[in-house]
């Protein structure tokens, strides 16, 4: 019987480069966790289920993140994109659009 080989995941190496780069930047980021929390530190250290997120390099207790529970990473320099959403809502060009509701099933 031969054994399948699964194909490589391109997106955990990409993922891997991403936190390789900003660990190697040690510049500021907002991590955002999946029940909303919103997390600003270094990342000290990643490997494949953890991140390791500390106020400052040198950080004596920095905290542990699993990966599983972050949404976004993003640079804690970066404009904010809810003024641009915000807006777009008010611009005449915007235009909702319509979502049915759905009867609800007994």
């Amino acid at each position: 019987m031969k054994k399948e080989k699964k194909a490589p995941r391109p997106s955990r190496k990409l993922q891997h480069l991403h936190y390789a780069a900003h660990g190697a930047s040690r510049n500021a980021v907002i991590v955002h966790l999946s029940n909303g929390t919103r997390l600003t530190g270094v990342v000290l250290a990643s490997d494949n289920y953890m991140v390791l997120l500390g106020q400052s390099a040198e950080d004596p207790t920095p905290t542990l993140i699993y990966k599983r529970a972050i949404t976004v990473v993003t640079p804690a320099h970066a404009p904010e994109t809810t003024s641009v959403l915000l807006e777009a809502e008010t611009s005449p060009d915007f235009v909702r659009l319509y979502t049915p509701r759905t009867r609800k099933r007994r």
